[in-house]
């Protein structure tokens, strides 16, 4: 399906779900607790990386109260016309090409209704970034390696040395239409 804009729309989740799950999520010590998780729906473990759960603490993660739809498109940096080494700030340029950063919500939501993730799989939710418990700036990551699917953060940087995204990597937006 594609929306007027053009850009395929790769997933439709729900923001305002999982409450329970997010809320223990959320309410947990990340020094009492192994970071390992079940998907009551599937099953399913996964793990929220300690800086993902630091994230997740912070004031300016929230939850919807109210249940919606949104529908979401993986991008390639170079679809956007950046080049490799590319700064977050040009990252933000895609809502002129009909696309809107994720709520932070996405990312958590996203690891939750996505637990068939293709192996060696990462996906960066493009969203306002949260600091990190470095006081970096951060965003999700949703990730399927050998540790197995995950929720994670990369961080945005302050500089252009940290700052330094490669063109061919994936990220997700919500299709604006």
């Amino acid at each position: 399906m594609k929306p007027a804009n053009g850009w395929p729309i790769w997933k439709t989740i729900q923001l305002g779900i999982n409450q329970d799950t997010a809320q223990e999520i959320i309410d947990s010590d990340p020094c009492n607790h192994d970071g390992r998780y079940i998907e009551k729906a599937s099953q399913q473990r996964f793990s929220i990386d300690p800086d993902a759960s630091v994230v997740i603490k912070k004031p300016e993660f929230t939850l919807s109260d109210t249940i919606k739809d949104i529908q979401l498109a993986i991008v390639t940096l170079s679809a956007l016309g950046l080049q490799d080494g590319c700064r977050y700030a040009d990252i933000f340029a895609a809502e002129k090409a009909g696309l809107s950063l994720c709520p932070a919500e996405t990312g958590l939501q996203l690891r939750l209704q996505y637990m068939d993730q293709p192996y060696k799989e990462t996906l960066v939710i493009a969203m306002q970034p949260i600091e990190d418990e470095d006081g970096l700036p951060s965003v999700f990551t949703v990730h399927h390696w050998d540790w197995g699917i995950g929720l994670g953060i990369a961080c945005c940087g302050r500089s252009n040395i940290e700052d330094d995204w490669h063109a061919d990597s994936d990220w997700v937006f919500v299709v604006s239409e």
